[in-house]
């Protein structure tokens, strides 16, 4: 962000105190409290539909990152350049630490009371919002992980052809057949499945997801836990923000089946999964996600130059794909 950009906080109702420059946005120390200032380059449908969301959110004691309205009433805050703003609320806190467990079942437990608020967030919706979230109807998990087996097989493809091929084209091809037929597998479980009438379910009841629930958006405090960046919000199964945050955390434990079992059992105690909705979790956990994110950037990137990270990520990936299925096994 420029230098300039703080000029935009001349719109606002406080007193600056200090700002503090970080990755894509400035932290702003007011008499009123923290706030975030930040660029926007989304719709102004999503964010007025964030907004209200939001805001009932804060209206049941979520403790969540809302706008703040400039002086003339607005969300959105344009500069004398055009460079459109947003300024949100935010807290003094840290994010979840992935290897701390206490910290992990804090963050599962506090989804789970999101999840429940966002329930009674939805129902009281305006007819307008409710109407304008048909836009953020997530994918179907069919037509997404379909396309992501085709994405698989033109890396593939690809890599074949080549005649000197380095050290991740190797090692991707050497275990290719293994993680694509886990997808092949995954795609014939969730068909055989009843998730077409659990996502119409989700469409027509409008439950909301965070959308990006990871370690980053969850900021733990001394005295609460705050849940932020909702600028993925979706209309989707809730169980996927629980298959998001539970994937990164098990891919930073080795699939350790003790602490998927405490992850899950900190979830039902406030939200209970039927059986058909952990059938869809395990369905999730077995799309072999990472190894196709590892592919398809590779190959949407520089293909001639391999970083050692993902490298080092893509033997982790292979290393872990047992541990992974004995969790499932043992779990779910």
């Amino acid at each position: 962000m420029s230098e300039k950009s703080t000029s935009v906080l001349e719109q606002y109702d406080f007193q600056l105190i200090r700002s503090i420059r970080g990755r894509g946005a400035i932290l702003c120390e007011t008499d009123k409290g923290l706030m975030l200032l930040r660029e926007y380059s989304g719709s102004v449908l999503r964010l007025m539909i964030e907004d209200e969301v939001l805001n009932g959110l804060k209206k049941v004691g979520g403790s969540v990152d809302w706008y703040v309205k400039n002086q003339a009433g607005q969300v959105l805050s344009i500069d004398s350049d055009g460079t459109k703003y947003v300024l949100k609320s935010w807290f003094d806190a840290k994010e979840c630490d992935v290897r701390n467990i206490t910290e992990i079942l804090v963050a599962v437990r506090a989804l789970a009371e999101l999840h429940l608020s966002l329930q009674s967030v939805s129902e009281g919706l305006s007819m307008e919002t409710k109407k304008g979230l048909e836009r953020f109807r997530a994918l179907s998990l069919k037509n997404t992980m379909e396309k992501h087996q085709r994405e698989l097989k033109k890396a593939r493809t690809f890599m074949r052809a080549k005649q000197k091929k380095n050290e991740f084209e190797i090692q991707t091809l050497q275990s290719f057949e293994e993680f694509y037929e886990q997808g092949e597998t995954s795609l014939r479980l969730l068909s055989s499945s009843c998730y077409n009438e659990l996502k119409e379910q989700a469409d027509r009841e409008i439950q909301l997801c965070h959308g990006n629930y990871n370690q980053h958006n969850i900021l733990i405090g001394a005295k609460r836990v705050s849940i932020v960046n909702f600028e993925r919000l979706s209309v989707d199964l809730q169980l996927t923000d629980l298959y998001l945050f539970m994937r990164k955390i098990q891919e930073k434990h080795n699939w350790d089946a003790k602490l998927c079992a405490m992850m899950l059992a900190e979830y039902e105690k406030k939200c209970v999964l039927s059986l058909e909705e952990k059938q869809i979790l395990k369905i999730l956990f077995l799309y072999p996600e990472k190894f196709w994110k590892l592919v398809n950037h590779y190959y949407n990137n520089n293909k001639a130059w391999i970083s050692q990270k993902d490298l080092e990520k893509l033997g982790a990936v292979i290393k872990q794909n047992e541990a992974k299925k004995e969790c499932l096994d043992k779990v779910l």
